[in-house]
């Protein structure tokens, strides 16, 4: 739609000075899913899903860990800005990617007022990053208790997340707090205690949440695995994220539709042959 001349007008005598102006940036959590050797020739790699993160060169927080971010530019969309910062800064140039949340809390970060737009970003090992390290994901919830509330419930969990990559171990605790009032739903994310510069551990939370949740009704996992897979390997990389073991039975019902038989089979040795399968982009999903 284009502006009428009153706007033009209005336009031409309007002013922002009295309003005060937040910093902003894009914050991006880059995941990935690698193989573990187990040390055993006849057992298959364990999957494990890992962060990148990388070592802060100034103040505040220097030297602290932290996910890839910038200060926006006024002259590029936020999309254009995060793949910039992404290619620029660690060197990524393929993943996928979607806009999570954004998390304007007052008092976090210790410079001034600054609203972080964040992303969920899902790459590959053979996307070779710099600047920075990968970290195995490792998360425990505890201390999980629930009350009744007069209308509603009221549902309180703490969740440690460490992240390591064998030289470094970073202890990081979350309380997820979840209320229910009538029709109305509220959660809240708060930091216990953090080993990651600024509010970036809670960042990482809301993005494996997200990518927990959208396991349900898409198939975003595709963007994890190789491009031929076995379903023993799919059904793992499910697992690894939901953090459950899932029925064979059940999970073959799930990925139906999905998944494209190949007629091309393992020959890893120490293994029996497994059939291969590739991604079916034209599933047919029910919502």
């Amino acid at each position: 739609m284009e502006i009428s001349k009153e706007d033009k007008k209005f336009l031409e005598l309007y002013s922002d000075s009295e309003y005060q102006k937040p910093s902003v940036t894009v914050d991006a959590v880059i995941l990935r899913m690698v193989d573990k050797e187990t040390g055993n020739y006849r057992k298959l790699p364990e999957k494990k899903l890992q962060v990148f993160l990388t070592k802060r060169k100034y103040s505040p927080f220097i030297n602290c860990r932290a996910i890839i971010g910038t200060f926006i530019d006024l002259n590029t969309t936020l999309d254009e800005t995060m793949e910039l910062c992404v290619k620029n800064k660690v060197n990524l140039n393929n993943f996928y990617q979607e806009q999570l949340f954004t998390f304007g809390e007052k008092q976090r970060d210790p410079r001034t007022r600054v609203l972080s737009v964040s992303y969920l970003l899902l790459t590959s090992p053979a996307e070779k990053l710099e600047n920075g390290d990968w970290f195995d994901i490792t998360l425990e919830k505890t201390n999980e208790k629930s009350s009744t509330l007069r209308d509603g419930y009221r549902i309180e969990k703490e969740i440690r997340i460490t992240l390591s990559n064998g030289n470094e171990v970073l202890e990081n605790t979350i309380k997820s707090s979840l209320t229910s009032k009538g029709l109305d739903m509220t959660k809240e994310l708060d930091i216990i205690s953090t080993d990651v510069a600024f509010d970036h551990i809670k960042i990482i939370y809301y993005a494996l949440e997200r990518l927990k949740n959208k396991l349900e009704y898409t198939d975003i996992v595709f963007n994890l695995i190789p491009s031929r897979f076995t379903l023993t390997e799919l059904k793992n990389c499910y697992e690894v994220i939901l953090g459950t073991k899932l029925l064979d039975a059940n999970f073959r019902r799930k990925i139906n539709g999905m998944v494209t038989p190949l007629n091309e089979y393992t020959s890893d040795k120490g293994h029996r042959p497994s059939q291969l399968f590739k991604h079916n982009p034209n599933w047919d999903w029910d919502i």
